[in-house]
């Protein structure tokens, strides 16, 4: 063993390293508050130009953006949420700490980057299937997993290739070795890092915990689930050999990572391809230098060297189970909400659908009528999967009915149920949603948007407009406006709303059926009733989403309620609206 010239103790490391950069600095703390300004947030970040712009890239990335461009600051922010706003300026921050060394064998930090990205995004997309942490806080712990690493790289390199040296020669972990090395491990070093940086304890302990076998009262239960789900994420981007964070650990093969998630072939494909899509559009505003598609692309390579991918076969364990007991109360939660028959109304017709995906996700529609006896027409998605997501549209459904009896306005409504939810449901949990009050009269409606995916207005004419969204999603701040538009109907005029399942929904090539899709099959169906519209739009996201030919059409629009036969990977819901001639 090396004798080291000198010991680095963990507090000089955290001097060494001290604060973040101002302007992220200021971002996290005021973030991190429930009581964030929006206006002193964005005033913050305007000081830094750069900042700034990375910001306004990544909300009108193609994965935020859904094609409505935003201009100014204030809108990016309120796109991208407190909690996103926040884990980017911790990302930014981080990566102007820990440039780039060309000095041999030191830490490749692009390498390190594109792991840390890739485990972040698979870290969120498990929490998001598994419904059991925020997505969000998942994503951030799946970029800090690490930081300790990189800290003693950059500060005291030379005590980390001699605790690396013992941990290969003695086969021990890096932790087990830092430990006999130093006094200190690299989990410990980051979380007191984090303390510095006034993170909130969650993350800190998260950081500190994750490579140690620990009491169950030394840390709460929900550092404890990020902390499993982190390890998930760290195994499997491991095994497909994507990149590295520095701690030297042998990978576990392909076959046993895929047995440790549990995940079936079509959700883990649908993981890789997400985990592409976000570290592709972080990387670009990092300046990092990541090929397109090459998570999918390193995953398929992994594949060819096991016989089998590993993912077929396993025995139902008990925690696999009690995930699919949670999914199917979550899913018998929403559809419960769902109203079993639509009004009849004098002037206008009403249908809807939901064509449910393998995994509960949060869409909902509903009817009801306000204060002075018009209808009111809502079709919302809630953010997350499963129970959590199921019972944030529960919330949602009680809190619209009950307000609904003294408010007349959509406006009015939408705003206070947004004070609503957000007052009883953590800052990460939001919906999105379409409020349509019509006419008594039959010749058009009043709506607000919280954000929603935009209605198409088909007229009997031909012509058609998109009723684009004016206000933030229900949930994220207080004391939100909903502006109100007023559009005229004439007899036998299509409004078709729907969520984000459908125009978003990607085809083997990854590109969306998008808004223009369906516009051209709701022009080509526009004469028939609007059960019909509905099926043949869920049959053909159907088929864009599938391998299958244009054959199985009919077959599509026969069983396009049956979530075996197809699954888009999300719900697809629609509301149809005509007026009667």
């Amino acid at each position: 063993m090396k004798t080291l010239a000198k010991k680095t103790f963990v507090s000089d490391l955290v001097e060494e390293m001290g604060s973040l950069p101002s302007v992220a600095a200021q971002i996290v703390s005021m973030t991190s508050s429930p009581d964030c300004d929006l206006g002193q947030l964005t005033k913050v970040i305007i000081s830094d130009s750069v900042m700034s712009m990375r910001f306004l890239a990544l909300a009108n990335s193609a994965a935020l953006s859904r094609g409505n461009e935003v201009r100014n600051l204030r809108q990016a922010l309120v796109r991208l949420g407190l909690r996103r706003v926040r884990n980017v300026a911790l990302c930014m921050g981080m990566h102007d700490m820990m440039p780039a060394s060309s000095d041999p064998g030191r830490l490749d930090m692009s390498e390190f980057w594109k792991f840390n990205l890739a485990t972040a995004s698979c870290a969120q997309g498990l929490a998001w299937q598994k419904g059991t942490a925020s997505d969000d806080d998942a994503w951030l712990v799946g970029i800090l997993h690490s930081i300790g690493v990189a800290s003693l790289d950059q500060k005291a390199h030379q005590d980390l290739q001699a605790a690396l040296e013992m941990a290969q020669v003695k086969a021990i972990t890096l932790i087990d070795a830092e430990m006999l090395q130093l006094d200190y491990h690299h989990g410990e070093l980051g979380g007191r890092l984090l303390t510095n940086w006034n993170l909130p304890q969650l993350f800190c302990d998260a950081v500190e915990y994750a490579g140690e076998d620990f009491e169950e009262n030394e840390i709460t239960s929900e550092a404890s689930t990020l902390i499993d789900i982190l390890k998930d994420s760290i195994a499997l981007v491991r095994a497909i050999g994507y990149g590295t964070n520095g701690d030297g650990t042998t990978p576990i093969s392909l076959d046993e990572a895929a047995d440790r998630l549990q995940l079936e072939e079509p959700a883990l494909m649908a993981l890789a391809a997400k985990v592409d899509r976000e570290v592709g559009y972080m990387a670009r505003i990092m300046g990092l230098d990541i090929p397109e598609h090459l998570f999918q692309e390193t995953l398929q390579e992994s594949r060819k060297q096991v016989v089998r991918l590993g993912i077929e076969g396993f025995s139902d364990s008990l925690a696999r189970e009690n995930l699919e007991k949670e999914m199917s109360m979550a899913r018998e939660i929403q559809q419960r909400l769902l109203p079993t028959d639509t009004p009849d109304l004098d002037s206008y017709e009403l249908w809807a659908a939901n064509h449910p995906s393998l995994h509960c996700s949060g869409d909902y529609y509903d009817f009801f009528q306000v204060k002075d006896g018009a209808w009111a027409v809502v079709i919302a998605d809630v953010s997350g999967k499963g129970l959590p997501a199921a019972l944030l549209a529960s919330n949602l459904q009680a809190s619209l009915r009950a307000l609904a009896r003294v408010f007349n306005d959509p406006g009015d409504l939408l705003e206070a149920v947004n004070n609503a939810l957000h007052e009883s449901t953590d800052p990460e949990k939001f919906a999105t949603l379409f409020l349509a009050v019509l006419n008594k009269e039959g010749t058009g409606l009043r709506y607000a948007s919280a954000g929603h995916n935009p209605p198409l207005v088909l007229r009997k004419s031909g012509e058609s407009e998109w009723l684009k969204p004016a206000g933030t999603p229900l949930g994220m701040f207080p004391d939100m406006t909903y502006p109100v538009m007023e559009v005229d109907l004439g007899p036998e005029d299509l409004v078709v709303s729907y969520t984000d399942g459908i125009t978003e929904a990607v085809d083997k090539h990854d590109v969306e059926f998008e808004e223009k899709g369906l516009e051209e099959v709701v022009r080509k169906t526009q004469s028939n009733d609007g059960d019909t519209i509905i099926k043949q739009v869920i049959a053909e996201v159907l088929i864009h989403v599938s391998t299958n030919s244009r054959s199985g059409l009919d077959s599509l629009v026969e069983n396009w309620d049956e979530p075996e036969e197809q699954n888009a990977g999300d719900d697809l819901t629609m509301v149809v609206i005509r007026t009667r001639g």
